[in-house]
């Protein structure tokens, strides 16, 4: 059977020990959701917004403030669904600086809305209505 001197045995706890802190440092832990969100987009006259494009924008604290971003068409009755998103964080990359949140923006034929959920927000808007108007958001 193979002996380990003593220098030998602590090296190796040591290092199995800094492994063991550099994972946990760095493996992602859940640091928010941004929750399905079903919106119904209107016109300014009140009518369903058929083949609209939507888009949806999210900050992940992982990705360092980068902005992701979803897009979706709402549907023949003009209700547009964005599944749930889990947001990540590291250890080694601190506490997030900001809460979960996200942004929504219609832009289509000369018409234009926006609505925004914050995680201290109890229910998402669920419906928007656009306002007439060039596009601001490009």
């Amino acid at each position: 059977m193979l002996r380990l001197s003593r220098k030998l045995k602590i090296t190796l706890l040591s290092v199995a020990l800094l492994l063991l802190i550099a994972g946990v440092l760095w493996f992602p832990y859940r640091a928010g959701v941004i929750p399905e969100w079903k919106l119904h987009v209107v016109d300014s006259d009140g009518r369903p917004m058929v083949g609209a494009q939507v888009e949806q924008q999210w900050n992940d604290p992982i990705n360092d403030g980068i902005t992701s971003e979803d897009s979706e068409n709402t549907d023949s009755n003009g209700f547009v669904v964005f599944p749930k998103h889990l947001l990540r964080n590291r250890l080694a990359l601190g506490l997030p600086r900001s809460r979960p949140a996200a942004l929504i923006t219609v832009c289509t034929a000369d018409q234009y809305g926006d609505a925004v959920w914050d995680e201290k927000d109890r229910q998402m808007v669920a419906r928007l209505q656009l306002k007439k108007g060039p596009c601001p958001y490009d």
